[in-house]
């Protein structure tokens, strides 16, 4: 992982996660991409801020094409997703 600090960057994600949820929206790679975006937006704390962009950054490196076959995509296989590019959520 990118983040500076794993355990802030499993709780940001997380709760981009939460916020997904609580709105019954799909939890997907790019919908957690966009709810971090907006989470950015509305974030008045230059240090959070950072935080979410850091996170934010780490999950981009997932749709990149070659990090496609890393292990950790494996489940876009296994739950039969399309794969995501970069236009999907710019």
């Amino acid at each position: 992982m990118v983040y500076h600090d794993k355990t802030i960057g499993h709780k940001i994600l997380g709760e981009a996660a939460i916020n997904l949820a609580f709105a019954e929206q799909e939890i997907t790679l790019v919908s957690l991409i966009r709810q971090l975006g907006i989470m950015a937006e509305n974030e008045s704390n230059d240090d959070r801020v950072a935080q979410i962009a850091d996170a934010r950054h780490w999950l981009k490196g997932f749709i990149e094409s070659s990090t496609r076959e890393r292990a950790e995509l494996n489940w876009l296989v296994v739950t039969g997703q399309a794969p995501v590019t970069l236009k999907d959520y710019r």
